[in-house]
């Protein structure tokens, strides 16, 4: 007489769970964590009551020396403006420039800023601030 042999299970896969631990993850970090750099941090934001909540920008920051900053690294006016349109593939438009300027820096040193800004073609400048309490 012949007696057949048990057929072996399959055991179950254990990589599918690791891999959707995995990607639930990715996602949640994704979605938690900031996808922009972060703002300077030798800037002290000029805070105002009526802000528009929006995202941290990927700015060009003015310290309240005056001097530009952009990605932590010196910058001029001009080579910001190229950098920009090399950034958004040169479409030929004005870039708008989004400026977090510190508030400690002199008025007249902003207005000079973003009269720089203006005379090399720049298209929107938006001065970025925080809101109070925030």
């Amino acid at each position: 007489m012949k007696i057949a042999r048990p057929v072996p299970r399959r055991r179950p896969e254990g990589t599918i769970a690791l891999i959707n631990v995995v990607f639930l993850l990715l996602i949640f970090f994704l979605i938690a964590g900031s996808l922009t750099p972060p703002l300077d941090g030798d800037v002290s934001m000029v805070e105002t009551s009526q802000a528009d909540a929006s995202g941290p920008p990927d700015a060009v920051s003015a310290r309240r020396d005056g001097q530009l900053y952009y990605r932590g690294e010196p910058v001029t006016a001009a080579a910001f403006l190229e950098t920009r349109s090399a950034e958004s593939g040169g479409d030929g438009g004005a870039p708008d420039i989004k400026l977090v300027a510190d508030k400690d820096l002199p008025a007249r040193r902003l207005l000079e800023i973003l009269e720089e800004f203006r005379s090399l073609g720049a298209g929107k400048v938006l001065v970025i601030t925080r809101r109070a309490g925030a």
